[in-house]
C-alpha cells in the first residue's frame, strides 16, 4: 500500500515537533538566546538541531544606508549588504555558512592561536575564529573590497572584536603590488553617507586595491589560514611559501576551484609534496582524498596539514 501524502505531512509535522522540543531544550540549557557559544551549541546537538537553534534566533532589521543588520550563528551582530545575492541571504535567512567549515574550525582551532582569514568579507569567519582563539589569539582578517572591508570592521567593532581581530584592505597574492584592479560587484550605496566608501571608478564592478604577499606582511608564524577561491586565483599559496616554512603546526583551509585556479594540477602536486591531501566533508570531517578525485570534482574545501585534524 502507497504510504500517500498523508503520510509524509505526518512524518513532516513529527520532525518540527521534535526540532521544537530540541531548540526549546537547547535556549533553556543556554538561558538567554544570544549566549552560547558557537563550540558549546555544535557540542550540544547535532547537526539538524544546530541548524534548528540557530534558525531560531534569526533576527534581522534593514538599515537606511542599503545594509541589514541580523544575527549570526545565534550570538554574532552582522551588516549584511541588502543587495548581496549570493552570502547575505544565507546569513539573513539560516544564519549560518558552510555548515561543514564552521564546525571543523570549532574543533581545529584553539585558545591562543594565531589565525588569518584570506577575503574575510563580511568577517563571518573572522569572528567565529576570534570567539575560538580568544583574548590571546590573534586572528587577521584580509579584504580588498572597500565596501566590504568597512562592513567587516563595523561586524568586529560591534561585537567588541577590535582587540582580537586585526584588519588589512588589501589582496593576498603571490606578489606585492602597489594597485591592482580586481572584481568587486558589492560596491556600496551610490548617495548617501556612506557613498565615499565606495572608492568608485568608471566601473561599478571593479576597484583598485593594493596587493600582498602573506610572507611580506608579518614575520611570525600562524597556526590556522583560510584561503578563498579569490586569494587562490590571486596566488596566496605562493607568497605564503615562508610562513608555511616557520609554521610547522600549520593547519590550512583552502576553497580550492579549478577553475578559479590557474594551473590546478600544478597547484595540486606542489601541495601534495609538502601535506597530505584531506577534503573537509559534508559532515565536517576531514577524509583522504587524490589529485585525479580532487580535479573530478572542480569544487572542494581541501584541508592541508602535516598534523592530524580531529
Amino acid at each position: 500500500m502507497s504510504e500517500g501524502p498523508s503520510h509524509g505531512l505526518l512524518h513532516l509535522r513529527s520532525e518540527i515537533s521534535r526540532l521544537s522540543a530540541s531548540v526549546s531544550k537547547l535556549n533553556s540549557a543556554f538561558g538567554r538566546r544570544d549566549v552560547a557559544s558557537v563550540k558549546a551549541l555544535l557540542e550540544s546537538a547535532v547537526r539538524r538541531d544546530f541548524e534548528a537553534a540557530v534558525r531560531d534566533r534569526i533576527h534581522t532589521v534593514p538599515l537606511p544606508d542599503g545594509t541589514v543588520l541580523c544575527r549570526v550563528l545565534g550570538r554574532y551582530k552582522m551588516y549584511v549588504d541588502a543587495a548581496d545575492t549570493s552570502l547575505a541571504p544565507h546569513l539573513m535567512l539560516e544564519g549560518f555558512w558552510q555548515y561543514w567549515i564552521t564546525a571543523f574550525l570549532c574543533r581545529n582551532l584553539d585558545p591562543g592561536e594565531t589565525a588569518y582569514d584570506l577575503e574575510a568579507g563580511y568577517g563571518y569567519y573572522s569572528l567565529l575564529m576570534s570567539e575560538l582563539v580568544g583574548a590571546q589569539g590573534r586572528v587577521v582578517a584580509l579584504e580588498y573590497n572597500p565596501w566590504l572591508f568597512h562592513l567587516l570592521r563595523r561586524n568586529l567593532s560591534v561585537n567588541g572584536r577590535d582587540n582580537i581581530v586585526i584588519t588589512h584592505r588589501i589582496m593576498a597574492g603571490g606578489k606585492a603590488a602597489a594597485a591592482r584592479e580586481l572584481p568587486a560587484n558589492l560596491m556600496g550605496p551610490s548617495t548617501g553617507s556612506q557613498q565615499g566608501i565606495q572608492f568608485r571608478r568608471e566601473s561599478i564592478t571593479s576597484c583598485i586595491a593594493p596587493m600582498m604577499t602573506l610572507d611580506g606582511l608579518e614575520q611570525g608564524s600562524a597556526d590556522l589560514v583560510i584561503v578563498s577561491t579569490t586569494a587562490l586565483e590571486q596566488g596566496a599559496l605562493q607568497g605564503m611559501r615562508g610562513l608555511m616554512d616557520r609554521s610547522p603546526s600549520l593547519r590550512i583551509i583552502l576553497q580550492f576551484s579549478t577553475q578559479r585556479c590557474p594551473t590546478p594540477r600544478e597547484t595540486l602536486l606542489t601541495l601534495a609534496d609538502r601535506f597530505p591531501l584531506r577534503f573537509i566533508d559534508s559532515d565536517s570531517r576531514a577524509k583522504p582524498t587524490s589529485i585525479e578525485k580532487i580535479l573530478e570534482t572542480g569544487t572542494l574545501s581541501l584541508f592541508l596539514s602535516k598534523t592530524e585534524p580531529r
